[in-house]
């Protein structure tokens, strides 16, 4: 009964065959190489952890490292001993290595003095110290917050304060230092502070160079209010600097307004270049000023007027700041460019303002009015009383003009009935009526020519009195012909008629004319008048006089260079002119925020980012012992690779180059193009390489596994591949690392023995030593 070719193998594997020598084989050399890959990388960790520990203590063990220079490192802990002796009774130091000439100086402080005042105050504490000490902390359990902008980190201290399991927080630097009550909170600890570091958002704006705001900190100020009332925040808050530092800011705050102040009343000077000449920015332009006359070649003298150049227009025009001088001195315009501190080439004419004169000037003509302001009211007062009194009269005027004309009317009547016999009629009582209306009318147009003078409105009333006025005048130089001559009656009468009807219309316009609305307003003028006088103009004049006074009596060159020192001041306390950072909910975008802050800056020549209120820094211990493990891990992987290089090479080349033997005697002989491309497929294909892909990909992965090994940039589902990479490379060499003679194999053929007494009697023994020698001793039978 035949059977099949893998059953056949299966019983083979059942009995004492040379297949369980390579399992047993491949076992142990797993076991093997896991321990020596775990002995050299936890020997190797435990050297380098014990060096850490020698060089920064144990865990915890340490509070304070002190850095000082090597050759100082004496009077560095004799001065060390003292502070801590006086300051932190019962604290203890220890000398560290020398590193790059910098000795470390270990304080283990005890448990009362760990305190957030203790921590703050380091800098103070051992600020005497020699040598240029620095001061850090290595207190154990805590955490690091960095990136938090300066005025939001007493508002997240307060806040990560409250946390369970925070001890106290405190300013390290310009980061944040987390104390924890202990190590098993670190994790709940860190996780509640990255959910309120995640509530908050820093809207960054920055201005380029050029752009700066002048103050910085109002202007930050003004945005963050805007913020919250256009876009209904609760926190909209200006964070660029720290806000309880209320002294220094509003000094800073100070300064910056006096450079505003003294930018704005500095004379600028504006230079016309001549045809050949260009200025450009930087240049410094000089002028005669008191100095002698300048001449080419000439050095700069200090009664000249020196003008550095700080912009140039597009048309060549350029504006500059007197640095030596004053612009008072500007009486010979011709500029000369300055290089190296002689006199160069000619550039062009000056042309200047001077604010402060200006202000000075406007301020004494102000003065002049204000002392003007009591008469004038005065004056206007008693004009509004005449124009008043004449109001109250103007009712009875118009009725003195209605009885006139009545008169006048009957009159005209009397002249057409009795036109035969006008000889006859005295016409003396006529005249002296007219006389007695014509003086009567003319009260009454002196009286609206005083109301002219407040209402323009009546001129034309005016007008038609005068002109009835001499209407009247006519008439009665008609009445006194009237007895000579009978027709001048019948134009007496017409005259009449024509002064009626322009009387009437004037009466008219005259009723029409509000009285009562002219008298409120004149009413209501006086009460301003009234107002106006009561001003303490006195007062006025002695302010505005006093601030004419008062305006800077500074020479340009004095300004610029207090401008100059007011720059360096600012510059000194770190306020940041190039950028605004607002803290706010994370829930605002920068496109919300873009049209507030373009209004407030007034241009868009800005930049606005979002940023993170901050991040939690991984611990430098915990990182220093994650790169150890890392290492171990690496030399774990490095020594898998070496041990299954050497268990291939010494235990698997015999069994490989046996394989190979075996394949190429049973091999037909190929010629041509087919027996390259079977070469080459052989390479890949081959019965040897095969097997030495397979247990190389066994015995590195499982080593791997077991030695907990790895290497960077290595990723788990490559190991595989890498150790039958290698065992490819060896079983290409096999012939050369493990040589065996044909000769012995037939011999052992011709002898009757199988494969495997084949390989225990003859390959195994006359191969490389190695592992698989040790395990085949024991079944040799020929010793």
């Amino acid at each position: 009964m035949s059977t099949s070719p893998a059953k056949r193998k299966i019983m083979n594997l059942r009995k004492d065959s040379f297949y369980y020598d390579v399992i047993t084989l491949v076992v142990i050399s797993i076991v093997i190489g896991s321990l020596l890959a775990t002995s050299i990388s936890m020997a190797a960790n435990s050297y380098f952890s014990k060096t850490l520990a020698s060089l920064v203590g144990d865990y915890g063990e340490y509070d304070i490292l002190i850095q000082s220079r090597e050759e100082m490192k004496e009077d560095t802990a004799t001065h060390i001993q003292k502070i801590i002796e006086e300051v932190f009774p019962g604290a203890r130091m220890k000398e560290g290595p020398t590193i790059t000439g910098k000795t470390s100086f270990f304080i283990a402080i005890p448990e009362e003095y760990r305190t957030k005042q203790t921590y703050e105050e380091l800098g103070k504490t051992f600020g005497g110290i020699p040598g240029g000490a620095g001061v850090g902390v290595l207190t154990e359990p805590r955490l690091t917050i960095r990136g938090v902008p300066e005025g939001a980190r007493n508002m997240m201290m307060d806040v990560i304060t409250q946390i369970d399991g925070v001890r106290f927080a405190f300013h390290d630097g310009s980061s944040i230092g987390v104390v924890l009550s202990s190590l098993d909170k670190s994790s709940m600890v860190t996780e509640e502070i990255k959910k309120v570091l995640k509530q908050y958002q820093v809207i960054e704006i920055s201005f380029p160079v050029g752009s700066e705001p002048q103050n910085p900190i109002r202007m930050g100020e003004s945005i963050g209010e805007a913020m919250k009332s256009q876009l209904k925040l609760e926190y909209a808050k200006n964070v660029s600097i720290d806000g309880k530092n209320d002294d220094m800011t509003y000094m800073v705050s100070t300064m910056m307004e006096l450079k505003r102040f003294l930018v704005a009343y500095a004379s600028q000077v504006t230079i016309t270049p001549n045809g050949s000449g260009k200025l450009v920015k930087g240049d410094t332009i000089a002028f005669a000023g008191t100095g002698p006359d300048l001449t080419l070649g000439s050095p700069v003298d200090k009664g000249n007027v020196m003008v550095q150049i700080t912009a140039v227009h597009t048309d060549g025009k350029g504006e500059g700041t007197i640095t030596q001088g004053d612009a008072a001195l500007l009486t010979n315009n011709q500029g000369y460019r300055v290089t190296n501190g002689v006199i160069s080439d000619y550039v062009g004419t000056a042309a200047y303002q001077n604010p402060r004169q200006q202000l000075g000037t406007a301020l004494t003509e102000t003065t002049k009015i204000v002392d003007q302001i009591p008469g004038f009211a005065q004056d206007s007062q008693n004009l509004n009383k005449i124009a008043t009194l004449t109001l109250d009269n103007y009712s009875n005027s118009i009725t003195a003009m209605e009885q006139t004309l009545t008169s006048l009317k009957a009159a005209g009547t009397t002249i057409q009935t009795a036109t035969s016999g006008l000889a006859n009629i005295d016409t003396t009582s006529v005249q002296n009526q007219i006389d007695s209306s014509s003086r009567s009318m003319g009260g009454l147009i002196n009286t609206l020519q005083v109301v002219k003078l407040v209402d323009s409105s009546v001129g034309g009333t005016v007008d038609n009195l005068v002109a009835s006025q001499r209407n009247l005048s006519t008439l009665k130089s008609g009445l006194a012909a009237l007895d000579t001559v009978a027709a001048d009656a019948r134009q007496a009468k017409g005259s009449i008629d024509n002064i009626v009807a322009n009387g009437n219309n004037t009466i008219g316009t005259l009723r029409a004319f509000d009285v009562d609305g002219t008298k409120k307003n004149m009413n209501s003028i006086n009460t301003r008048l009234n107002q106006l006088g009561q001003l303490d103009t006195p007062l006025v004049s002695g302010q505005l006089q006093y601030l004419a006074v008062s305006v800077p009596n500074l020479k340009d060159e004095e300004i610029t260079r207090s401008i100059s020192v007011l720059d360096k001041f600012i510059a000194g306390q770190a306020i940041p002119g190039e950028r605004i950072q607002i803290l706010t909910t994370s829930n605002i975008s920068t496109d919300a925020v873009a049209p507030i802050v373009y209004t407030q800056v007034g241009h868009q020549n800005v930049s606005l980012y979002s940023t993170d209120l901050g991040i939690i820094e991984p611990n430098a211990r915990g990182e220093l012992y994650s790169v150890l493990n890392e290492v171990r891990a690496v030399l774990s992987g490095m020594t898998a690779i070496i041990v299954t290089i050497l268990f291939l090479a010494l235990d698997h080349t015999a069994i490989m180059t046996v394989i190979r033997c075996s394949r190429i005697n049973k091999r037909q002989p190929v010629k041509g193009w087919r027996g390259l491309l079977r070469s080459a497929a052989a390479i890949f294909t081959g019965a040897e390489r095969i097997y030495g892909m397979v247990i190389g990909a066994v015995l590195l992965t499982s080593i791997f596994v077991l030695g907990r090994s790895g290497i960077p940039y290595l990723p788990w589902i490559a190991v595989p591949f890498v150790g039958a990479f290698i065992g490819l490379i060896v079983a290409c060499y096999t012939e050369k690392i493990s040589p065996m003679s044909n000769d012995e194999m037939m011999a052992g053929q011709s002898l009757g023995l199988s494969i495997d007494e084949i390989m225990r009697e003859i390959v195994i023994p006359g191969g490389r030593p190695g592992l698989l020698q040790k395990l085949n001793q024991r079944k040799m039978k020929f010793k």
